[in-house]
């Protein structure tokens, strides 16, 4: 019933007006474009993702819907998946809470409501995390192997074979954590990799003989020139990104930080999940810091799940300094969409003063703003302080629901009422 209950939701949250914003972004334009070419067959970059978008173009036909469909479903498979593992590793309460905690983010609300191919990516690359944990406690481990190498061989088709050097080297983080006892044999790993590259290279050699060796290398050339010139190519924008794009989960993590400095292993939680958040904190600092994506959500809205999970039991404490901080983020955030709205109605008076390129494009988008629009920074300010002064209470069951259920309510109106002005 619970999974039932958590689909609804997300279904309600991620489909309504699916396909009612222009496909104006230029990396959604690209995707689309490239699902449209598969349909009578050939060579992309990211041939899964379009894959899926040319089954959904050839289900719907409305380009913009079919386009942002298929994240609106995995955006639901997510969640779902989140709760169900979240109840396996504790109970109902922690996989609720986990579910919540990612959903409540800015960040992949709107993901999902993009038509990026992040959102498969990251589940999929996350499955095979998952199924490569699991491979220690399974009664059959080859199975679970062979799992984790098809989801991150299924994850290299989305965004290629750079993909795997990543999910190794957070292999080699949890063998030096674990002191070589990873639980994982040589053959269970063999597998995995086998596995793990048998996708992209029936792929590329159907391609290269139906099409030529000189589409293969194209397609390198295409990966390489990834490596070199990421997107976006200023990393430190992306965290200017990032980080406040999981507000409010990403306060949460602070608690770790003045948490009693001890072993993760000399807790009284079983092993299985001591291992587990051992895995989501290499997950986390690995991609945070080497490949900076929408992909470290995931970890780090686990952890924070796990921090509210805590404090929502009773069994740890939210210091006053972190309130403050939780209540002055979310005025900050606020203020930000107070004054957006302001300089959209005075732009005409702005725009001679304004010399930084960013706000200028943004002074020259032709839409109407109006006044009471600032209403939507009002409210948000109104309801972090609101939560703020529950949890100074000690109401934090109640402080919490306020602040995470409230904050995924208005991500999805501030989604839906700005976005079509100034994002897509």
């Amino acid at each position: 019933m619970k999974y039932l209950l958590i689909a609804i939701a997300a279904a309600l949250l991620f489909i309504p007006f699916t396909g009612g914003i222009a496909l104006q972004d230029p990396l959604s334009l690209y995707y689309t474009a490239a699902a449209k070419a598969t349909l009578p067959g050939g060579l992309q970059p990211f041939p899964l993702y379009g894959w899926v978008q040319a089954g959904s173009l050839r289900l719907f036909g409305n380009p913009a819907f079919a386009a942002y469909f298929p994240n609106a479903v995995i955006g639901i498979i997510t969640l779902l998946t989140f709760y169900g593992i979240g109840k396996k590793q504790a109970d109902e309460r922690l996989g609720t809470w986990w579910a919540l905690v990612y959903a409540s983010c800015w960040l992949p609300f709107l993901v999902f409501r993009s038509a990026l191919p992040d959102p498969l990516f990251n589940y999929l690359f996350f499955l095979s995390v998952y199924f490569a944990y699991r491979i220690a406690y399974s009664v059959k481990p080859i199975i679970i192997a062979a799992l984790s190498g098809l989801c991150l061989g299924l994850a290299m088709l989305i965004k290629g074979p750079l993909t795997l050097p990543l999910a190794l080297l957070l292999l080699l983080g949890y063998w030096i954590a674990s002191k070589g006892k990873t639980g994982i044999k040589a053959a269970q790993l063999l597998i995995l990799i086998l596995l793990a590259c048998l996708p992209v290279a029936t792929w590329l050699v159907y391609n290269g003989v139906v099409q030529g060796w000189t589409t293969v290398q194209q397609y390198f050339s295409y990966q390489a020139a990834l490596l070199f010139n990421p997107w976006p190519r200023d990393n430190v924008v992306y965290y200017m990104v990032l980080l406040p794009g999981c507000f409010p989960a990403v306060l949460f993590l602070l608690g770790y930080l003045y948490a009693k400095r001890r072993s993760i292993y000399n807790t009284g939680l079983p092993l299985e999940l001591k291992e587990w958040k051992v895995w989501m904190w290499l997950f986390f600092w690995i991609v945070l810091l080497l490949a900076p994506a929408t992909l470290y959500i995931i970890p780090l809205s686990f952890l924070a799940a796990w921090q509210v999970y805590r404090i929502s039991a009773g069994r740890q404490r939210l210091r006053g300094w972190h309130i403050v901080l939780l209540m002055l983020t979310g005025i900050l955030i606020g203020l930000v969409f107070l004054m957006a709205v302001l300089a959209g109605v005075y732009k005409t008076a702005l725009a001679p003063y304004v010399q930084a390129p960013f706000i200028h494009a943004f002074l020259q988008l032709p839409v109407t703003w109006q006044e009471w629009e600032v209403l939507y920074g009002v409210l948000y300010i109104a309801l972090v302080n609101y939560s703020g002064v529950l949890l100074f209470r000690r109401k934090y069951q109640e402080g919490l629901l306020c602040l995470f259920v409230g904050s995924l309510l208005f991500a999805a109106a501030a989604c839906l009422h700005f976005a079509p002005k100034v994002l897509f």
